[in-house]
């Protein structure tokens, strides 16, 4: 069964505040579209961490869409409602732009993709449950 985008968005959204919250960071959802380009913000020392969080039904889609400009960190959640447990990959901003396909000027929202295929996993492994990648309160 694949689950409505709106409704993959939210739970994506709550499975990356709770393992969050498990990990002892301060954190909370932004509210509604007043935030635009972040999900979630983690309270640190030295300020605020913004993560935006992408959420894509896996393997049915592979790509995640987005401009991917105003956040200090991406969460990519591969929900898949046939396993028991959704997968996680946590990249920090630096490790973004080689990842994205190429900028297209012709596209009105200048978004870009990046695809998320069984090579793609295999090969950025470190990066799935890097929860450690985000700093907590205390780092």
């Amino acid at each position: 069964m694949i689950v409505s985008s709106s409704t993959s968005t939210a739970i994506g959204e709550y499975f990356v505040l709770g393992e969050i919250l498990k990990r002892g960071m301060e954190a909370f959802l932004a509210n509604g579209n007043t935030q635009k380009g972040w999900d979630i913000a983690v309270i640190t020392e030295n300020g605020v961490k913004r993560i935006q969080v992408k959420t894509i039904n896996w393997p049915e889609s592979k790509a995640v869409n987005g401009n991917f400009l105003n956040f200090d960190f991406l969460v990519v959640v591969l929900l898949n409602n046939q396993e028991p447990r959704s997968r996680f990959f946590i990249f920090d901003k630096k490790e973004i732009e080689p990842l994205l396909s190429p900028l297209n000027e012709n596209r009105k929202n200048k978004s870009r993709t990046i695809t998320f295929s069984g090579l793609f996993t295999k090969k950025h492994s470190k990066s799935e449950d890097a929860w450690g990648k985000i700093p907590n309160k205390d780092f």
